[in-house]
C-alpha cells in the first residue's frame, strides 16, 4: 500500500470520472466504501477550520489491513516516533468507540511507538482521543492538527511491519498470553461467545457444536469460552481427543486448568462440572462418546463439541462421521467459523494448489515456501538436523503401534508427530516428503497401505507453519516438478 494525501483523495473523488477514480485508487491499493470519500472529506473541512497547512495531510494510508488477521484501521501516518491513527464513523456510541480504540492500541502497541488514538464522528463532526488512561474524552481538532504537525513524517512497507505472528495467540504456543487476555476475538467469535454463554440449561443439558477448519481460530474461541467459565469459579472439564501437548500440560500444571486425553475418560465424574468441552471430536471413539452423552443428557451442563472434519487422520475417523453423528444424538446448536483469521494465505495457496494441482492461484507469490531435495534417507536426516538447530519445528508422520510404516525410516527423532501438534502452531514448519506421495487425478494420494492417512496427516502438518514452509523431497522427482510449477507459475506469468 502507499500513502496518499487526503486532500488529493477527494479531490480525485470529486473531478474524476468513476472508472478513472477506482484506477487512482488503485496506483495507491486503497479501497474504500460508498460513503468513505465524503466522511473523510468532513474530517478535512473541520481540520482546514483550524489549520490550511497542506502538509499535515499529506502521507496517510487510508483502509489497510493486517494479513491474516483482517484488522482494519482507516487513516494511518506515521513518524519515526510516532503514529496517529484515525476512525472515521459515520455514527457511532461511545461503547463501540472504546471497543475499536482498545483494540487499535493493542495492535499498534506491537509497533513500540507512541500511539494517538482518535475517533471523528461525522454526524456529529465531533473529534474523540484515547488517552493513556484508557479513557474516552472528547478534544478539539487543534489537539489532532498538533500531533500531525509533531509528526516528520515517514514510510513504511506496512505488511512488513505488522508481523501477523504477534497477533495469533495460541493457547498452547503462546499459553502466558492467552491467560493474561493479551488477544480479542473477531467479530465472528464473539457473536459465537455470546450466543453460547447465553445458552440457559435451566430446563437441562445445552449442546453446541463449533466447526471449523484450520485458521479459523477455533481453539482460541473455545479455551476462552472455558476461561471465562473459570475466571467465574465455575468447574470445566475439556476432553481432548487425541494426545496432550505441552500447552495442555501447562494449563494443566501451572493454572489449574483439567484436560485429559479422552481415552481417560472414565476417570472423571461428568455431573461435578458446568461446561464440558470435547476438543477435536471429529477423532473421538463413538462408543466412548455414547457412554460420556447418555449421562450429560441427565443434568443441566452446557457442552460444546469443537471439530474439523477435514482433520481426521484415520479411515475409521472418517467413517464414523462423528459430527453427524451428534446431531443425531443431542442436535446441538451449530456455529461455523468461516473467516480464515489466522492462516498465512500464501501458505494455504500453497497448500491447496499442492494437494490438488486444479487449484491454482497464480496471483500468489510464494517467498517462503522452500523445496530441498535429497536422494536418500541419510542425507534427508542430516539435512532436517540442520533445520532443526536453526529453529524449524521437524513434523513426523504418527507412527503406528500395529505395523512397520513406510515412512518410519525417515521419522526424525527429535520431531512431533502429526497427532501431537494438534492445535498448535509454529513459525517454521518442514516435512518429509517420499516416494510415495503421488497424483492422481491431480490429487495427491499415498500409495502404499498405512494404519493412519499420510495425505490427513501431511495436512495437519502443513496447516501448523504460521510463517514459513519446507517440504524435503526424497527421490520423488514427479512430486518435485509439480512443486516447482506451482512455485514458479506465478514467476512465469509477470
Amino acid at each position: 500500500m502507499k500513502p496518499i494525501n487526503l486532500l488529493s483523495l477527494v479531490d480525485a473523488h470529486d473531478d474524476m470520472d468513476p472508472s478513472v477514480f477506482k484506477t487512482y485508487l488503485k496506483n495507491f491499493n486503497i479501497k474504500l466504501k460508498k460513503n468513505e470519500p465524503s466522511d473523510i472529506k468532513s474530517l478535512i473541512d473541520c481540520i482546514q477550520v483550524n489549520s490550511y497547512d497542506l502538509e499535515i495531510l499529506n502521507g496517510f494510508y487510508v483502509g489497510y489491513t493486517i494479513k491474516q488477521i483482517s484488522k482494519e484501521f482507516d487513516l494511518l501516518r506515521f513518524s519515526e516516533h510516532s503514529v496517529v491513527n484515525v476512525e472515521i464513523k459515520g455514527e457511532s456510541t461511545q461503547e463501540k468507540i472504546i471497543k475499536q480504540l482498545e483494540r487499535n492500541k493493542y495492535y499498534l502497541g506491537f509497533l513500540e511507538l507512541e500511539v494517538f488514538n482518535f475517533t471523528y464522528v461525522v454526524n456529529e463532526k465531533r473529534l474523540y482521543f484515547f488517552n493513556e488512561k484508557e479513557e474516552l474524552v472528547e478534544t478539539n481538532f487543534q489537539f489532532l492538527i498538533e500531533k500531525l504537525n509533531e509528526q516528520n513524517v515517514i514510510y513504511h512497507d506496512l505488511d512488513k511491519l505488522f508481523d501477523p505472528t504477534n497477533y495469533l495467540v495460541s493457547p498452547f504456543n503462546s499459553t502466558e498470553k492467552f491467560i493474561n487476555g493479551n488477544y480479542f476475538l473477531n467479530e465472528n467469535q464473539e457473536k459465537i461467545k455470546k450466543d453460547i454463554l447465553s445458552l440457559s440449561t435451566l430446563d437441562g443439558s445445552k449442546f453446541a457444536s463449533i466447526q471449523g477448519s484450520a485458521g479459523t481460530g477455533k481453539t482460541l474461541l473455545v479455551y476462552d469460552i472455558a476461561k471465562e467459565y473459570l475466571n467465574s469459579n465455575k468447574n470445566v472439564l475439556i476432553f481432548h481427543c487425541g494426545n496432550l501437548n505441552i500447552g495442555h500440560r501447562n494449563l494443566n500444571l501451572e493454572y489449574s486448568w483439567t484436560i485429559v486425553p479422552m481415552k481417560n475418560y472414565w476417570s472423571y465424574d461428568v455431573s461435578k462440572y458446568e461446561l464440558i468441552i470435547f476438543d477435536e471430536v471429529q477423532r473421538v471413539n463413538k462408543s466412548q462418546l455414547k457412554i460420556l452423552l447418555d449421562k450429560i443428557k441427565e443434568l443441566k451442563v452446557k457442552c460444546i463439541f469443537s471439530f474439523d472434519p477435514q482433520q481426521c487422520m484415520h479411515d475409521g475417523e472418517i467413517q464414523n462421521d462423528i459430527p453427524n453423528y451428534i446431531i443425531d444424538e443431542v442436535s446441538p446448536e451449530y456455529y461455523p467459523l468461516t473467516e480464515k483469521i489466522r492462516t498465512n494465505k500464501e501458505i494455504a495457496s500453497f497448500i491447496k494448489n499442492f494437494l490438488d494441482l486444479s487449484k491454482q492461484n497464480p496471483n500468489e507469490s510464494y517467498s517462503n515456501i522452500n523445496i530441498q531435495y535429497f536422494s536418500t534417507n541419510d542425507s534427508t536426516l542430516k539435512y532436517l538436523d540442520i533445520l532443526k538447530e536453526e529453529d524449524w519445528e521437524i513434523i513426523n508422520y504418527s507412527a503406528s503401534l500395529k505395523h512397520v510404516e513406510s515412512f518410519d525410516k525417515y521419522l526424525f527423532n527429535r520431531g512431533e508427530s502429526a497427532h501431537k501438534v494438534i492445535g498448535q502452531e509454529f513459525d517454521n514448519v518442514a516435512v518429509v516428503i517420499d516416494n510415495n506421495f503421488q497424483y492422481h487425478h491431480k490429487k495427491l494420494i499415498y500409495i502404499k497401505d498405512t494404519y493412519y492417512h499420510p495425505v490427513k496427516m501431511l495436512l495437519q502438518i502443513l496447516t501448523r507453519a504460521r510463517k514459513k514452509l519446507t517440504l524435503v523431497i526424497i527421490g520423488n522427482e514427479t512430486i518435485l516438478k509439480n512443486c516447482l510449477e506451482i512455485l514458479n507459475r506465478e514467476k512465469a506469468l509477470k
